[in-house]
């Protein structure tokens, strides 16, 4: 497990990239943000709620307690909380800035992670921070900036990352006694409620449709399912620092998917950006492999 840990944690991370391209595709059809990502955590409840019953990996039988339950549900809230407050950044700054925004959630794990566990990152994890930041200021196009930027929109993107790093940290800490898929569910219950409580009136009001519910299904896998599977399975077998360091394969993989789906333009900074991403990601990776065949 130790070994496929990275790869799947990293597959996690390139599927967060996916889903920033389908929100615009969905909203050219017309559907309203609210009602999207309540269908789209509904649908990675649902998904994975007939996952766990078809298992029978009941709850009684997993050594918890519902103080414990109610945790890992109360940190499931931070998913949508980082989905939240970047939608509505976007209302107010553009895609690049706030992806700049979100990306800072790589160093922001890593800190959390050292308070959380009182071990600091090595001198190699400090590196890859510093090449990831420059990587994503490269790859989302902001070098150089020509256009002012909203303060409020700069700092709502920034309490997206924060809500990012904790998915990061509480996917990795908690409930890991629990069966890792039933431990997902319970997290996107947490979203869900979320989503429900903070978008409320919008999902009220708005008609339902079926662009609604096939685009929230199609998100749902991207943004919850499979990578909160990958996270919740993989993330506990990764040295400290490696995991928030992977999740930024997220930037490169919006910009791939957005060249894709919707033919956006990618300069040749941005393509350096993503290489030094790459390279910043894969370098504490194989020097780790190459320390432990030493140890061996």
């Amino acid at each position: 497990m130790k070994k496929l840990a990275p790869l799947f944690v990293g597959l996690g991370a390139l599927s967060f990239g996916v889903p920033a391209s389908l929100f615009k595709i969905a909203a050219r059809e017309g559907v309203v943000n609210g009602p999207l990502l309540f269908w789209s955590f509904l649908s990675a409840v649902i998904i994975l709620g007939v996952i766990h019953i078809a298992r029978r990996r009941w709850l009684r039988y997993q050594h918890t307690n519902w103080k414990q339950i109610l945790l890992v549900i109360a940190a499931g809230t931070a998913s949508g909380f980082t989905n939240t407050f970047y939608i509505q950044s976007l209302k107010l700054i553009p895609v690049a800035a706030a992806a700049v925004m979100l990306m800072q959630a790589v160093w922001l794990s890593v800190l959390l992670g050292a308070v959380i566990h009182r071990q600091w990152p090595t001198r190699l994890q400090v590196l890859s921070i510093i090449l990831v930041l420059i990587g994503t200021v490269l790859a989302a196009g902001l070098f150089p900036i020509e256009e002012a930027l909203s303060p409020w929109g700069l700092f709502l993107s920034f309490l997206a990352a924060c809500a990012y790093a904790c998915t990061m940290q509480f996917t990795a800490s908690l409930g890991n006694n629990l069966d890792p898929l039933s431990k997902t569910w319970l997290l996107c219950v947490g979203a869900f409620l979320l989503i429900s409580i903070v978008w409320g009136p919008q999902i009220v009001t708005a008609h339902i449709t079926a662009p609604t519910i096939g685009w929230g299904m199609l998100i749902a896998l991207f943004s919850m399912v499979f990578p909160l599977v990958a996270y919740s399975i993989f993330m506990q077998y990764l040295d400290l620092g490696i995991g928030p360091i992977l999740s930024s394969l997220e930037l490169p993989s919006s910009i791939t998917v957005a060249f894709i789906l919707l033919g956006e333009t990618v300069s040749w900074l941005q393509m350096l950006g993503v290489v030094i991403i790459i390279s910043a990601v894969v370098l504490p990776n194989v020097w780790g492999i190459q320390r432990r065949s030493q140890l061996n």
